[in-house]
């Protein structure tokens, strides 16, 4: 896809009227993926399944961008924690097996933030989701008529770049 494709689809997601689950779900996945070492296959199948499911797009790449600007802090906790996986005796023959199997090593389980991560994430994933729920129902109440309404984009929704793309069919 392209980048005017790319954005319309972001301005889509922002200015639709979106239920607030799909909210909820786009900003905890973002919240996992942010967790995430971006160069690991663990990152990438997690923005797989991102672009996969109906999740609202935009709130997820907002979350992904604000924890992964956080990441340096929660590195803190994550890289001890997964330290402390990794270097458990009894988790030894899981790790030792996962080494050992195709493909599983480029996830990234041997460096001690992803562990680390994965294990943050699994403990915070549903109350993130119940928050970025609740964050839905004010946002859709209250904001999403600002963000529509917004100059900024009125001025791309009314720009002759975006209506000659959209109206000539050159989009998918």
């Amino acid at each position: 896809m392209n980048p005017i494709g790319l954005l319309r689809q972001f301005i889509q997601g922002l200015t639709s009227d979106t239920e607030p689950g799909q909210i909820g779900a786009g900003i905890a996945l973002g919240f996992l993926i942010g967790l995430m070492p971006k160069a690991t296959l663990t990152a990438q199948l997690l923005i797989v399944v991102l672009m996969a499911s109906k999740v609202n797009l935009p709130m997820a790449l907002l979350s992904a961008l604000a924890v992964s600007l956080l990441n340096p802090l929660i590195d803190k906790v994550s890289d001890p924690l997964g330290y402390a996986l990794l270097t458990s005796e009894a988790l030894r023959p899981l790790w030792t097996k996962l080494y050992n199997t195709p493909v599983l090593p480029w996830t990234g389980f041997n460096n001690t933030v992803v562990p680390g991560g994965l294990a943050i994430g699994a403990v915070l994933l549903a109350p993130v989701y119940f928050a970025g729920k609740r964050f839905g129902v004010f946002y859709n109440a209250k904001f999403r008529d600002r963000v529509m309404n917004s100059k900024m984009i009125k001025g791309l929704k009314a720009s002759w770049l975006f209506d000659w793309y959209f109206k000539e069919g050159v989009a998918s």
